[in-house]
């Protein structure tokens, strides 16, 4: 439609020409407005198509091992050291991020704790679905914890129970539980947990995100403060390695000697579509820019200096020109 109209222009000033005896204009200057307009109208067309580039990833992963990242879901993981601070399982979340870039290749899952053990996602080298699992699915009480009648909620006896009910792959033999958690806890058999772990031939890790002071400033929480100020020295004393969220770093250099390396295989096929309705869409703008700036230039020195001399000029020999033809006929 907007190429016929600019023909249909173009047809009736090449008439008006002729009647006034004038030479036609350039050729660039006469199909430069219909092209940009054609161009323009392409372009939104494009746009409103919404195509996509379709591309396809061989996925590869380590068959040889897997990681499982606890985290912790209590209310005491709301705790920040002051308001707008980044909470505890804000902190938790983001090392988890940065363990799923470190460990290129390994398959690692996610599962939620407090006095029970509940799995997010099983161990997968798909990092899109580990990544919108860790942002979208966990959050403090999701899922909430059984039913307990005491002060503490979080309990690692629960931990165990990645070695009985198939957390890991059963043919996988190397298995890394990394557990994110404040540590504010039960008493319990620390020992006794740990030998389980390893006799099942998995490695546990804590890594505590925890700081004296630290309250939670949501109603209903008042009363709460950091307590178990010991619990990590208790860990190690137990043979447990542990860090505190000082000590990210050597935390994840533990975690990678333990995941080790071993050879990729494949295991699928990753598809993308990367939209390119909006590349088309700003892409038009430059067509339109073209058709309406010089317009409001030639608008603006009108307004201001008057039709600019060379244009005067131009119109006048126009004119005469005409005047004389028109008295000639005459």
């Amino acid at each position: 439609m907007p190429i016929a109209v600019a023909l249909g222009r173009l047809r009736t000033a090449r008439r008006v020409r002729r009647v006034l005896d004038l030479e036609d204009p350039e050729l660039r200057r006469l199909v430069a407005r219909p092209l940009m307009l054609a161009c323009l109208f392409a372009l939104l067309g494009l746009a409103a198509a919404r195509p996509a580039l379709h591309e396809r990833h061989e996925r590869t992963a380590r068959t040889d091992v897997q990681v499982v990242v606890a985290l912790d879901t209590s209310r005491s993981m709301l705790a920040a050291a002051s308001r707008g601070a980044p909470e505890r399982w804000q902190r938790a979340r983001a090392f988890a991020h940065r363990l799923q870039q470190e460990l290129p290749g390994a398959p690692i899952g996610l599962s939620s704790f407090t006095n029970r053990l509940l799995p997010y996602l099983f161990p997968t080298s798909d990092v899109r679905a580990y990544d919108r699992v860790l942002d979208e699915a966990y959050g403090i009480e999701r899922p909430p914890p059984a039913l307990t009648l005491d002060r503490w909620v979080t309990a690692f006896d629960p931990l165990s129970e990645v070695t009985k009910r198939q957390f890991f792959s059963p043919s996988v033999h190397r298995r890394v539980l990394v557990v994110l958690s404040d540590a504010e806890t039960h008493d319990f058999d620390a020992g006794a947990v740990l030998r389980g772990l390893e006799r099942a031939g998995t490695t546990p890790v804590v890594v505590r995100f925890w700081r004296p002071g630290e309250r939670i400033f949501q109603p209903g929480a008042a009363g709460y403060h950091s307590t178990q100020p010991a619990e990590l020295a208790a860990l190690r004393d137990a043979g447990w390695p542990a860090f505190a969220e000082t000590q990210l770093d050597p935390a994840l250099r533990f975690v990678q000697r333990s995941v080790g390396s071993g050879p990729l295989v494949r295991v699928g096929v990753t598809e993308d579509d990367r939209q390119l309705a909006t590349l088309f869409a700003l892409a038009a703008f430059v067509p339109l820019l073209l058709l309406v700036a010089p317009q409001l230039v030639l608008l603006d020195r009108f307004r201001h200096n008057g039709a600019p001399p060379h244009l005067r000029g131009e119109h006048d020999e126009r004119g005469d020109g005409v005047a004389r033809r028109t008295g000639a006929r005459a």
